[in-house]
Order: C-alpha cells, then structure tokens, then sequence
C-alpha cells in the first residue's frame, strides 16, 4: 500500500510542482504587504540550533520534493492535494490579515480570532498534503524536526510577544487555541 514511501528520482511530475505554487503565492502575498509588517512577519526569536535547524529543515524540505514523484490518480494523490490545498488557503487568508494588521499592536483579526498561530498550521497542512500526495517518507522524517524545532520557536515568539504587548497578547492567548 505505501509501496515506494523512500522512493526518490528527478521528473516533471514531482512534489516540486507543490513547492512551486507554496513559494509563488508566499512570494506574491509579500508584495501586497506594508513594508512595515513585513518586518514583524520575518522577525524570528533565534533559540541558537534550534533556529538553525528548523531553517535548513524548511529549506531541505522542499529541495527533497523535486525528487519526490506524486502518486498520480490515487487516493494519496487526491487527499494530499485536498490537504496542501486547505493550507493553502489557510496561509492566504493567515497572511492577509497579518498583512492589514496594525505593526505595533499583535494581530488578533479574522482568523486569528480563533489561532495563535495559523500561518504555522497552514504550513503544517501545506507540508502533510505534500507528504500525503507522494507518500514520502523522507519527507516525513524533514517534517518531524521542522515541527520539533518549531515548538521552541513558537515558545520564544509567545514570550516575546508577551513582553512587547503585555496583558493586551496575555489575554489574547487565554482566548484562542
């Protein structure tokens, strides 16, 4: 059933193409933002090997996808799409409203109403429907220390955010997942 989950070689009809409309709609989303936030969109606490490895992870990752070939025409194919696809519209709709947020003031608007964080749990959607969609096995390895070395990041910006807007985010995180 998972026949292939370590199977890699270059082709046209890899996981690349996933990577490829990520990196457009990310990039495009940028140019649509006030410079200003743009700022507060990148500014990532540096938590020392953690940081480190959660960018190499992040970047290994989609370098792994252009050796990935997409189960084509199978329930993998169709459900990791579905999946890759609701995050994707999840990032969209994250980083609009991050975008028309106020800079000096933690964004709290649309949906993040309900998440703290829904710009990392659409990349979690984006990546599992990646790793669904090519039944990848080096690709969940990728995954598994992104997300570890995630945890310790969301931890940094939450007590950053928490020393820069004070009571205003504490009660922010008290009311959303």
């Amino acid at each position: 059933m998972l026949t292939g989950f370590f199977d890699i070689s270059p082709g046209i009809y890899n996981l690349w193409i996933f990577s490829a409309i990520f990196f457009v709609i990310s990039t495009g989303i940028m140019f649509f933002f006030p410079k200003h936030n743009i700022k507060k969109f990148i500014e990532v606490p540096d938590t020392g090997i953690k940081t480190k490895l959660n960018k190499l992870s992040y970047y290994l990752f989609f370098f792994i996808s252009i050796f990935i070939p997409i189960k084509q025409n199978t329930l993998w194919f169709y459900f990791g799409s579905t999946v890759f696809s609701v995050g994707i519209i999840l990032y969209t709709v994250s980083m609009f409203y991050f975008a028309i947020s106020e800079y000096n003031l933690p964004v709290t608007q649309g949906i993040y109403k309900i998440l703290r964080h829904p710009v990392y749990i659409s990349f979690f959607l984006i990546t599992a429907g990646m790793i669904i969609a090519g039944t990848s096995g080096f690709l969940l390895i990728v995954t598994i220390l992104h997300f570890y070395t995630l945890i310790f990041i969301i931890k940094e910006e939450e007590k950053e955010c928490e020393k820069k807007y004070g009571n205003l985010y504490i009660e922010y995180k008290q009311k959303t997942f």
